[in-house]
């Protein structure tokens, strides 16, 4: 009877070993994307599997718990199993390095490459029991959890950076598959790929500092604003009132262009809209094109002006590689 439980113990290890071994490649494998949609159509599993997506501090406290109790019946399971076959100290001793293979491909090895090849399904599969031990072992995750939350005080640290890596990553994966299966064109993907490199960026990495404003004068002629745009190469000119760093303004060449030759600049100047300087580059491209605006005055939180944007700059970083011949 003991020699059954010891047994039993030992199996118990090595399948704790593989499920929390194997659901952790999965974790980090699946496609949030399709747990997302399926959770948006009612499905708890799924629902619950993004919670921990958007909290992997507390599924990585749960599988190092588990992986070490697992390691621990397993050891556990192997000394008794040689104390009651052999009886010897130097089996207790030489069973642990004989039974090490086994281990490593059953416990680590097989069940890895398995949620590597198919990890929405098996994860989606494993996640009722994944519900079970983060649960169980909710007190030490909690412990665990408040650790590395005061580590990233100290530090400075933060884990937003590597999850926005993450999920990057995964999206770039959706558009590969999208053009493998013919969904995409290969212009959709290079697009996509483009934006979500600069996506993330502030408005104030990329906007034209105050500092190298190219502006004319509220009292320039028409005439004298056609030039200055001709030879900059600018289809709009911002325009100043008293001082270059203070553009009020701007103006479009092109209607300068169909204008009256005794029209007056001051009554085709367009107003400014602005922006914030650390607002995300994706927010600001959808914003200006939804209200075509062409050129923005960038300020900080503080309501002083730290550059211009010009309509180039958001468009540019899109436009590489195979899509240079789109730029205008």
């Amino acid at each position: 009877m003991i020699l059954l439980m010891t047994v039993l113990l030992f199996l118990l290890g090595i399948f704790l070993s593989a499920f929390f071994s194997g659901c952790e490649t999965g974790f980090y494998r699946a496609s949030r994307v399709r747990f997302v949609i399926a959770g948006l159509d009612g499905d708890l599993i799924s629902q619950y599997l993004i919670k921990l997506f958007n909290n992997p501090t507390l599924f990585v406290a749960t599988t190092l718990i588990g992986n070490n109790v697992a390691n621990y019946l397993t050891s556990l399971a192997i000394v008794l199993l040689a104390q009651q076959t052999t009886g010897s100290n130097a089996a207790e001793m030489l069973a642990p390095i004989l039974l090490s293979p086994l281990l490593f491909v059953y416990g680590e090895l097989l069940p890895k490459n398995l949620f590597y090849r198919a990890p929405n399904f098996l994860l989606r599969f494993s996640a009722p029991l994944v519900l079970f031990f983060t649960v169980l072992f909710s007190p030490i995750a909690a412990l665990l959890w408040g650790m590395g939350r005061l580590l990233e005080g100290v530090l400075g640290q933060s884990p937003d950076k590597v999850r926005l890596t993450l999920a990057r990553k995964e999206l770039q994966q959706v558009f590969e598959d999208g053009l493998e299966a013919g969904i995409l064109h290969p212009t959709q993907r290079h697009l996509g790929q483009s934006f979500f490199l600069v996506a993330s960026k502030t408005i104030s990495e990329i906007c034209t500092p105050v500092s190298r404003i190219q502006a004319i004068s509220i009292k320039t002629s028409r005439d004298r604003a056609l030039k200055f745009a001709r030879q900059r190469r600018m289809a709009d000119i911002p325009v100043f009132k008293s001082q270059k760093s203070e553009p009020i303004g701007y103006l479009r060449t092109v209607e300068l262009m169909v204008s009256d030759k005794s029209a007056r600049i001051e009554d085709m100047v367009h107003p400014f809209s602005d922006v914030n300087a650390t607002d995300l580059f994706g927010e600001i491209i959808l914003q200006m094109e939804s209200t075509r605006q062409t050129l923005a005055r960038v300020v900080s939180d503080e309501g002083k002006i730290v550059g211009l944007l010009f309509e180039d700059q958001l468009t540019d970083p899109l436009l590489k590689g195979p899509l240079g011949s789109l730029k205008r």
